[in-house]
């Protein structure tokens, strides 16, 4: 099929050139960069994913190096997006126009002035809107690659607690740059990534080398890892990291990703964080068949004028309050961390001093009153801890998970490109 399609690409290119004059020159329209199962990529493409990224690219220019990664970029995406695909995964057309919208908020803009940034960019926007709906599906895949193949369990997240305990890593940050060498052909790697670190002096000869050799998928961004905290990186990584007496080059290192290099650029120091917890009791007042929303709203303000003239919230909860979690604890919902309530009660609950009780508020669940009891900053708690634990050692495998994938999906697809 992907031949036919090809064949018929050239007759109607021939017939093209067909009916112009004789004595004009034939004028190539767009060329193929890749193939890849039945799916071309354009040269077109390529200079359009150019446009995007080339504020990021060092230097600014197209040369074969950045093309070659452009094209890598392109494929890895395809193969990606083509997985999504058969997978059933999909991303609507809600979810692409949010995107867009907050990618255009970036910019301090509204849907018109992106499509006039993109214009003035040469970048076309259906191109652009394809690309937005490529990423959410590759995400998406990616998310479920990630959490059916990498399992934590109890015992990792209690050594892993136990290491940052004693280590401190867990306040550690660095800027890193990463070069990676896939290990197809063990020794052919080793020699090619042993070559690549004797050429290797400064950043500058990281990010040229990155961009000309590497095989990952910040290649031409020069590798830019950007800022990762230490527990969130591979434990190979942060051992060899921290036998550094300076910032500089790392490596090689061999895993089996392949072999890699990595450039620490800066490292930082992270302060514990604290987040401040709320003591709060409420009553809930829901509209039902015999009392309308109007009327709930009515009953609301009534209890709270008891209330105000001294009526113990307590005591009016366990009376009135439709909600079966906290009534018969007289509302008292306990200390409450960011992010656990709806958003009406919470901005109503953060706006409420400690001692007072708030005015009726609306939310999807029906009229509420709160009283705030108590305010406190607290190191997070045991749970918190654990399951940021279990967040940093997914992130620690993910990255190998997910090379193995693509290697998975290059080795089961027909891959053509035109610069090889």
């Amino acid at each position: 099929m992907m031949y036919k399609k090809l064949i018929c690409s050239l007759l109607v290119t021939s017939a093209a050139w067909s009916v112009a004059p004789v004595s004009a020159e034939p004028v190539k329209i767009d060329g193929l960069a890749a193939v890849v199962d039945s799916r071309p990529i354009l040269d077109s493409d390529v200079t359009a994913r150019f446009q995007v990224v080339k504020d990021r690219v060092p230097g600014g220019v197209l040369t074969d190096s950045v093309h070659r990664q452009i094209v890598n970029q392109l494929v890895e995406e395809a193969l990606q997006v083509n997985y999504a695909r058969k997978q059933g995964i999909r991303a609507s057309t809600q979810e692409v126009d949010k995107a867009i919208l907050t990618v255009a908020g970036n910019f301090n803009t509204d849907l018109a002035g992106l499509r006039s940034i993109l214009a003035n960019q040469g970048v076309d926007y259906g191109r652009y809107r394809q690309q937005i709906e490529n990423e959410l599906l590759i995400s998406k895949a990616r998310q479920q690659v990630v959490q059916s193949r990498i399992t934590v369990t109890e015992q990792e997240i209690d050594d892993f607690l136990q290491n940052q305990q004693s280590s401190g890593q867990n306040q550690a940050e660095f800027r890193l740059r990463h070069i990676v060498i896939r290990a197809s052909d063990v020794a052919q790697a080793r020699t090619k990534i042993e070559d690549i670190a004797s050429k290797i002096y400064t950043e500058k000869d990281f990010i040229d080398q990155a961009i000309a050799q590497s095989e990952g998928q910040f290649a031409i961004q020069g590798g830019d890892l950007g800022w990762r905290k230490a527990n969130e990186l591979p434990r190979l990584f942060t051992q060899a990291i921290n036998k550094q007496t300076q910032d500089g080059l790392v490596g090689p290192l061999q895993s089996n990703a392949g072999f890699h290099l990595l450039w620490v650029v800066d490292k930082r120091s992270q302060d514990v964080a604290y987040q401040q917890e709320t003591k709060v009791s409420h009553l809930l007042l829901r509209p039902n068949e015999i009392r309308d929303d109007e009327q709930t709203r009515a009953l609301a303000e009534q209890l709270y004028q008891r209330l105000e003239q001294g009526a113990d919230f307590a005591d009016i909860a366990k009376q009135y309050s439709e909600d079966q979690g906290s009534t018969l604890q007289g509302g008292d919902l306990g200390w409450v961390t960011p992010g656990t309530m709806v958003p009406e009660f919470e901005d109503m609950m953060n706006k409420t001093e400690v001692g007072d009780i708030s005015a009726p508020f609306r939310s999807q669940f029906g009229w509420h009153i709160l009283e705030v009891d108590g305010r406190r900053q607290n190191d997070i708690s045991d749970k918190v801890k654990r399951r940021n634990a279990e967040r940093a050692i997914m992130a620690q495998k993910q990255d190998f998970v997910l090379d193995t994938w693509l290697s998975e999906l290059r080795a089961d697809a027909f891959i053509d490109r035109k610069d090889d």
